[in-house]
């Protein structure tokens, strides 16, 4: 049984994730990785302080060094990981999942999340019955590293001539120790929302999707923003909002970041449920474009020698580090757009791709219903069909549709993309009729 998903280890708190089972981890890692140095960061989450201190406690058992980042946004982490010349990096978080989630999150010494050969390295060691406590305890010690990241997060800019009016919702997490400051330290105008970090997401769940940002768009429109910035529970990810309070497509994130990081013709790495809007920008910028999985696209920057990496709502600049940056990108795409007033017509424009994800709430065995699920889409006139992550068809129009299943939660997701929003609610409704009819009578509930 595997125990990684698409991004490290999660379940329902004290539920499907235990204390003992995260000391278990960490023990495991630090012993299949050596001794040396453990970088550890956490949430705002109520059971994430309590995992770091046992993620803490089972680093020391196996005679390494743990070292607490504190309360700090996930790429904070990433960024200490590799600062400090740490074996492995520890996020306790369940980034944008519900609050009664926990879970973890690990880096290299680089700052990268574990390549998947690591991870199963993790796993195997798990499998085996030996002693893996040392009889000396690591000692712990206790690094700032918000500090250094925000200060090298600002250098890497400079003033805005004009600044942005940009309403930034941090989704009660610890971006709000980031992002708001570094945007005002570089010459706009910050309006926090959502700042106080808190367990209950009392404002909204920490998923920014468009339904739990309608409040945060309506104050975006209202107040006469110039753009509206969200964050999800750990601030990896990045979504926004255009100044008439529309949330846009994550396509928009991919491309002004895009445009703003990368010259002409480089290779760029697209995870395979990124919009055909993505694809055709770096096209036109003349980028050679990779796809990869979903949560690994950072993997196929160094073998491919890439100058960029997106997936819905992510960013990965290398220049800066090898993590997804939800607040670096937003540093990023403000510079862009304050600088370059063209960009805003992208951001005001109606999107040519009409995209969307739904979640269905139920496992489904993907290689096994594979067959069904094709047969139920002939009927559109297939042109492809990739098994890359989960299961792609891609039609003959341009359109397609993605099936996979979440890496973080007992759902399967289907990912959807058309030039015809007619065509797209039809392949959505298939999709949907065929997931019903693959679970069984009664098991979808809507």
């Amino acid at each position: 049984m595997p125990v990684f998903g698409t991004a490290g280890v999660r379940g329902v708190f004290n539920s499907t994730q235990t204390p003992e089972e995260v000391y278990k981890l960490a023990l495991t890692s630090a012993f299949a990785f050596g001794r040396g140095s453990y970088g550890i960061g956490w949430d705002g989450r109520k059971s994430s302080a309590l995992l770091a201190r046992v993620v803490a406690a089972g680093i020391s058992s196996a005679g390494s060094h743990p070292v607490l980042f504190g309360l700090v946004p996930t790429p904070v982490t990433a960024f200490g990981a590799r600062e400090e010349g740490c074996k492995i990096g520890f996020s306790v978080t369940a980034s944008h999942n519900p609050p009664e989630y926990s879970g973890v999150k690990f880096f290299d010494g680089k700052g990268m999340e574990l390549p998947k050969e690591q991870e199963l390295r993790i796993e195997r060691a798990m499998a085996v019955e030996a002693n893996m406590s040392s009889p000396e305890f690591g000692e712990v010690a206790c690094r700032d590293v918000l500090g250094p990241y925000l200060e090298r997060l600002a250098a890497r800019f400079q003033k805005v001539p004009k600044g942005l009016k940009i309403v930034v919702d941090c989704s009660n997490g610890p971006g709000a120790l980031v992002t708001p400051k570094a945007l005002d330290s570089l010459g706009h105008r910050v309006i926090p929302l959502n700042a106080q970090i808190s367990w209950r997401f009392p404002a909204r769940l920490p998923e920014p999707t468009p339904q739990n940002l309608a409040d945060t768009a309506a104050v975006v429109s209202s107040l006469g923003a110039d753009l509206g910035l969200a964050h999800d529970g750990d601030a990896d990810r990045l979504v926004l909002i255009n100044p008439a309070g529309r949330v846009l497509p994550d396509s928009i994130v991919s491309i002004l970041a895009l445009k703003a990081a990368v010259q002409q013709g480089r290779v760029v790495v697209l995870s395979e449920n990124t919009s055909s809007a993505v694809e055709e920008e770096a096209v036109k910028m003349g980028c050679r474009v990779v796809r990869s999985t979903i949560g690994k696209s950072f993997a196929e920057i160094e073998k491919e020698g890439a100058a960029f990496a997106t997936e819905p709502s992510k960013v990965v600049d290398p220049r800066w580090g090898m993590w997804e940056d939800g607040m670096y990108a937003a540093v990023l795409i403000a510079d862009a757009v304050a600088r370059e007033p063209e960009l805003l017509k992208l951001i005001s424009a109606e999107p040519k791709w009409q995209y969307k994800q739904v979640n269905i709430p139920v496992s489904v065995d993907l290689p096994s219903a594979a067959e069904s699920i094709e047969t139920e889409f002939a009927k559109f006139r297939i042109s492809d069909v990739r098994r890359l992550d989960g299961l792609k068809i891609v039609f003959k129009d341009g359109s397609w549709i993605m099936f996979r299943s979440s890496g973080t939660e007992p759902k399967t997701r289907i990912y959807c993309e058309s030039l015809d929003p007619l065509r797209l609610e039809e392949l959505l409704r298939t999709g949907k009729k065929v997931l019903e009819d693959v679970a069984g009578p009664g098991k979808v509930q809507w």
